[in-house]
């Protein structure tokens, strides 16, 4: 069995943390090298490590477990058993988080340095997410109103919005040629309502955006990219021109997640 640690240091409270990693879902969507979940039939995600010679790509079913300090997330696959512990300890301002990741099956001489990125990036993506999803209490205001006021520069503002939000698909996409407004057409075949929250990530999490849509207006848009991060709250026609310039030149493949206010618009 080849395992792994790693261990950061996050600036949120055990709670905040512990909220993250009791999300079992989408704490493991967030997961670099993560290309397809699915929920039939319980909770499973297909994981490709990379390796120069071989390619480590399996799909796990995931169990989780946890006790008072400890979250385990155990994942068997066809090849493989692919298992994360994450150790969590309260220090008055902050939180440390220890991470060991273990892996057993075909092949698992080769996975050391895959391995060790593996849980590093894993704990980079946990660190991410407690600190920028704080706690607050929901606003008693209409969907539409809530969707208006949200702004990817305000943490608090996702927040109330995504409070009162369910998930209603997620998958791998290969977008193409149209942009991103491209896929926002195929998924409203499926998906009826008007207020859309969307966001995708590549593979080895290099790249990510998240769009909030009225219709086939943009309300607000977030990309992270190799140059750095770009946060547009429309206001006006310009911003509307330069957030429709940007989702146009988002291509290739995304693990795409997609929320709706809860009860629709």
């Amino acid at each position: 069995m080849k395992r792994k640690s790693s261990e950061v240091s996050i600036n949120a409270p055990k709670d905040a943390v512990t909220e993250i990693l009791e999300d079992v879902q989408a704490f493991i969507t967030n997961w670099p090298y993560v290309v397809r979940v699915s929920t039939k039939e319980g909770f499973k995600a297909e994981i490709m490590m990379p390796r120069f010679i071989f390619k480590f790509r399996d799909t796990y079913t995931f169990n989780y477990q946890s006790d008072y300090n400890s979250h385990i997330y155990e994942g068997v696959g066809k090849r493989g058993h692919l298992t994360l512990v994450v150790t969590v300890k309260d220090l008055q301002k902050t939180t440390d988080a220890v991470l060991e990741l273990s892996y057993q099956g075909k092949g698992e001489f080769w996975l050391g340095k895959t391995l060790q990125d593996f849980v590093n990036r894993i704990g980079k993506v946990l660190k991410e997410l407690a600190e920028n999803r704080p706690i607050v209490e929901p606003p008693a205001e209409a969907s539409q109103n809530i969707a208006e006021k949200v702004d990817f520069a305000d943490p608090m503002s996702v927040a109330n919005f995504l409070s009162k939000s369910r998930m209603v698909h997620s998958g791998l996409h290969v977008i193409g040629e149209e942009g991103v407004l491209g896929l926002v057409g195929e998924l409203r075949s499926s998906i009826r309502d008007r207020i859309l929250y969307i966001s995708g990530i590549t593979s080895d999490g290099s790249s990510s955006f998240k769009l909030l849509l009225d219709g086939s207006r943009i309300l607000a848009l977030e990309y992270r990219g190799t140059e750095g991060i770009q946060v547009i709250k429309v206001q006006g026609e310009e911003d509307s021109r330069k957030a429709v310039e940007l989702v146009a030149g988002i291509k290739g493949p995304y693990m795409v997640n997609v929320w709706v206010p809860v009860g629709g618009v």
